[in-house]
């Protein structure tokens, strides 16, 4: 999987009062069948509480795989059960980049990412700081530049894949204020 290619859909639809629990399971529904679709990473359903509008959060490897999702049969099908459950036209958000490190926030804050990478950053620097340095006076034929390469690869794996996705559900409420 290329994560530098991957894309996370944020859907904002107004759901007709009273159809909510019709939406979810709409939501769910289709959550089977985009499950079925090479590169899908999962679906999230969210109601932030503001009126009647909920977020659908489809995430896929790579954008291709998101384009043949949203050009298929199926999709289209699945949009036509929605009369009667949703009203005007949705509102559809792209993520790239490194916003999928935010992946389960609905639009957070440009400063919140910052301060919460930054800090993150930080404290994972001054953890493998000292084990590469002892990396280093172990392996003295190694070029300076092959160390830190393997440190920033160790560092952005760890941040992508361990502390980032639990940090943003610790996270979550501050994030999406």
């Amino acid at each position: 999987m290329n994560e530098s290619n991957s894309v996370t859909a944020v859907i904002t639809r107004c759901v007709v009062p009273g159809r909510e629990q019709d939406y979810r399971t709409w939501v769910h529904d289709v959550g089977q069948v985009v499950k079925q679709f090479p590169g899908h990473q999962g679906v999230t359903y969210k109601v932030p509480g503001e009126g009647n509008e909920c977020h659908v959060i489809f995430r896929f490897d790579t954008v291709e795989h998101l384009q043949d999702w949203e050009e298929s049969k199926e999709r289209k099908h699945w949009l036509g059960k929605l009369e009667g459950i949703v009203e005007g036209e949705p509102r559809v958000d792209r993520l790239t980049g490194i916003e999928f490190l935010f992946r389960d926030q609905l639009h957070p804050k440009a400063h919140k990412m910052v301060f919460v990478l930054t800090i993150v950053v930080f404290l994972l620097s001054l953890v493998l700081g000292p084990l590469f340095s002892l990396l280093n006076t172990a392996l003295p034929f190694v070029p300076d530049w092959l160390l830190l390469l393997a440190r920033v690869v160790v560092q952005i794996s760890l941040l992508t894949y361990v502390f980032m996705p639990s940090i943003t559900r610790l996270l979550a409420s501050w994030l999406a204020r």
